[in-house]
């Protein structure tokens, strides 16, 4: 029997269906989710804060007590278009941490094929928990769960698609549990993208990405630019709003261009545009310290420049 042959292109792949994953599966048969070269960079970010935070994270982990939480975790496997090569998804590595590692895991999807592929690839661990379904209401449930053990401590990857896939109340559900941090995609590109086309709309999915419509007063179709550093500026005071502390957001300057003062890294496409920034909320000083020092290095190991 011949196999189908994987044609990659830069845009428009032909064989990318609706959930983003070729439609050719993976090597081990199973569906791999299609991504651009650059999520590289985004998992690389991922590991590296990992790494870095395993000592603080340790003395919760020993005890049993560190919680890893995916809000789309896809099938948990990717392949990137034109390289041809598979990769593990960021929330699957998080799950193989040999030092510290986390000790109960919950990853949801809303792809009864991703959550079957991941189920597959996870195999029969009783500590990781694969739910179908909608990540905003599913993360209630598991909020008033999780909230029986407030001495935990918690760390949730947030990686959507694009602003329709997140509500901020998601991120105000988390937020409840004293010790939370969360690594959050901000899609800055599809958002500078639909931004003029939801300014005469009402409860818009900027609206529910923000968790207001107050972004309205304060941005024009003509702005350019700016729409990015305004945009960071409403959405660092809403994570104020949910116990994020201000002082924690300002520890340090990563990329001046969209907020001195909350620590962001910016993830570029092959035409250096911005498609989103990668964004650590976490309430402790010493995560945003981490968070500062692993964002100086790229993954090819070289500084960074500002």
């Amino acid at each position: 029997m011949t196999m189908p042959v994987r044609c990659c292109r830069a845009t428009k792949c032909e064989q990318k269906d609706k959930d983003g994953n070729c439609s050719i599966p993976g090597s081990d048969g199973l569906a791999v989710q299609c991504v651009g070269p650059w999520v590289e960079d985004k998992y690389h970010f991922l590991e590296s804060y990992l790494n870095a935070s395993r000592k603080a994270r340790e003395k919760f982990s020993i005890k049993g007590n560190a919680v890893f939480i995916d809000l789309f975790s896809g099938p948990g496997k990717c392949i990137i278009e034109e390289k041809q090569k598979e990769i593990d998804s960021g929330g699957f590595r998080a799950l193989h941490r040999e030092e510290a590692p986390f000790n109960e895991s919950f990853l949801f999807d809303f792809s009864k094929i991703n959550v079957a592929a991941l189920k597959k690839r996870i195999g029969q661990r009783q500590d990781c928990h694969v739910k179908e379904g909608d990540s905003n209401f599913l993360i209630k449930e598991l909020t008033i769960e999780l909230l029986r053990k407030p001495y935990r401590y918690h760390f949730t990857y947030v990686d959507p698609f694009g602003p329709d896939g997140l509500r901020f109340d998601t991120l105000a559900e988390l937020a409840k549990l004293e010790r939370m941090d969360m690594l959050i995609h901000f899609p800055l590109g599809p958002i500078r993208r639909n931004v003029s086309g939801w300014l005469d709309q009402d409860n818009t999915i900027l609206d529910r990405f923000l968790g207001t419509n107050g972004w309205k007063e304060r941005i024009n179709s003509n702005q350019g630019d700016n729409i990015g550093k305004i945009l960071i500026d409403i959405f660092k005071r809403q994570l104020c709003s949910i116990g994020y502390p201000e002082e924690g957001l300002k520890l340090a300057s990563s990329d001046e261009s969209f907020d001195p003062g909350l620590p962001t890294v910016s993830v570029k496409n092959r035409k250096n545009v911005d498609l989103y920034l990668l964004i650590l909320a976490a309430k402790h000083p010493l995560a945003q310290e981490i968070w500062n020092s692993v964002i100086q290095i790229d993954r090819h190991g070289q500084k960074r420049l500002f």
